[in-house]
């Protein structure tokens, strides 16, 4: 019999940070805890901070905050912070949050329930957990999750760590160099996840075209999806986080020719300048990211490219954003983010000269966000009238629409597709006819529910 001690965690930052969030869940449920889902319900919540940027740190500190009020309004008894913010700033968050009652970095999350019990139970120490303050040594093994996504998609983590040097980054600080996991353990993950329901694997890691290089010394990106295609109930794969540089063909053939491959690329390039790139670290020009980007045009017909720019970087000039705004209009990126640069301690780029002011950032940003949208509103009138199959992640209670994504949908980042109420249910692959545009979403409707194929 369960104990009635109620678990809540609050998940922020990337797919990867999900996946920790998931298996530290799965640690709860195996300990015999309840895992609730409303901050209110519960004894103990759990933050799950991202320290990637200053905005998505202000966000983990500004949530903490904001639970560690329920102690004193409601019945909450404890606050821990775990993740990327509690890695980075574990000792300095013990010692200016004083709400919060335990701390973990990116560490083994199996002893948080008996932390959680510590909390709840009357401990007599306040810090009931320590920082791990070292680099994490090897992939953890994501077996046990209790999955926080809908039965259409569960993120597969192949990887953890980058063995890149991007002055802007400070990931390799927090979760270490490269570490792929076996490919048996990863298909086994699969197997589970097709086990319960899951149709759709969304391949991530901090570089998933480096998967393998540290165990192989080769790119074994391709030979993974392959196997991971052979896992029965998955119906669709799909990558995210490409390095430009190192995209083979071997993974555009999988791309073009596997019937379970959505023909769908993340590949983030920061910038198309040279310069820019050079002083990034990126290991490219921007001569041979368009011949990557074109690449994959050719290579994959048909293909949806996801990508990232960041606006403002340390000594980007007016060509320089020209020349980005001139990329956006002439390659007409499917998807694309932009985001300003953001100022990290503890980079190269942090003490740079010639930092660019916020507000200009911030105005680059929206220029190339502007030129984005009509492009993007333009992808989108060709699919109008059009037959396509699309994955159904759920409902959309305000909407009163059933939500769906078609192969040019990530989940959670891109745009989603809306089926009249009662369409299908989450989980089922089916085709619709999309029946009208809209800047960031399509409206459809049911044409029919293929036959299910293992």
């Amino acid at each position: 019999m369960n104990e009635a001690i109620r678990v809540s965690l609050i998940s922020l930052g990337c797919a990867r940070n999900l996946v920790d969030s998931e298996v530290l869940l799965g640690h709860v449920v195996e300990e015999g805890l309840q895992v609730v889902k409303e901050p209110t319900d519960a004894d103990v919540v759990v933050v799950n901070t991202c320290g990637f940027i200053e905005s998505a740190k202000q966000e983990s500190i500004d949530t903490i905050l904001s639970v560690a009020r329920l102690k004193k309004e409601g019945n909450l008894k404890g606050v821990i912070a775990v993740g990327c913010l509690a890695q980075r700033y574990g000792d300095e968050l013990k010692k200016s949050l004083k709400e919060l009652d335990g701390v973990f970095g990116l560490s083994d999350y199996s002893g948080v329930p008996a932390v959680v019990r510590k909390i709840v139970n009357g401990s007599t120490r306040r810090w009931a957990a320590t920082v791990d303050g070292g680099k994490p040594k090897g992939p953890r093994s994501d077996t046990k999750r209790f999955l926080l996504t809908p039965k259409s998609f569960a993120y597969l983590r192949i990887s953890e760590g980058c063995d890149h040097t991007c002055t802007f980054c400070a990931i390799p600080k927090m979760r270490g160099k490269n570490r792929s996991k076996p490919i048996d353990v990863l298909v086994e993950e699969a197997k589970n996840l097709a086990a319960a329901g899951v149709q759709e694997l969304v391949v991530v890691a901090e570089d998933s075209t480096a998967y393998g290089l540290d165990t192989t010394r080769k790119r074994q990106i391709h030979v993974l999806l392959e196997q991971l295609a052979e896992v029965e109930g998955i119906r669709w794969i799909r990558l995210m986080y490409a390095y430009p540089h190192t995209v083979l063909p071997e993974l555009t053939t999988f791309l073009r020719e596997h019937p379970k491959a959505v023909k769908y690329l993340d590949i983030p390039i920061q910038h198309i300048s040279s310069p820019m790139l050079k002083a990034m670290k990126r290991g490219v020009s921007g001569e041979q990211v368009r011949g990557i980007l074109d690449r994959l045009r050719a290579e994959v017909p048909g293909i949806a490219v996801r990508s990232t720019l960041i606006a403002g970087f340390p000594g980007e000039t007016a060509a320089d954003h020209e020349a980005a705004k001139e990329l956006v209009q002439s390659y007409r990126f499917e998807r694309l983010g932009v985001f300003p640069y953001s100022q990290e301690e503890d980079t190269p780029a942090f003490d740079m000269p010639n930092q660019i002011a916020p507000e200009i950032a911030q105005q680059r940003v929206a220029e190339l966000m502007a030129l984005q949208q009509k492009v993007m509103r333009g992808f989108h009138d060709t699919l109008v009238g059009k037959t396509l199959p699309v994955i159904v992640d759920g409902y959309d209670a305000d909407a009163k629409r059933v939500v769906a994504r078609t192969w040019a949908d990530a989940p959670e980042v891109d745009g989603r597709v809306l089926l009249p109420k009662g369409a299908a249910e989450p989980g089922e692959l089916v085709d619709v006819k999309i029946t009208a545009a809209l800047d960031y979403e399509l409206s459809a409707e049911l044409v029919k529910k293929p036959a299910k194929k293992s």
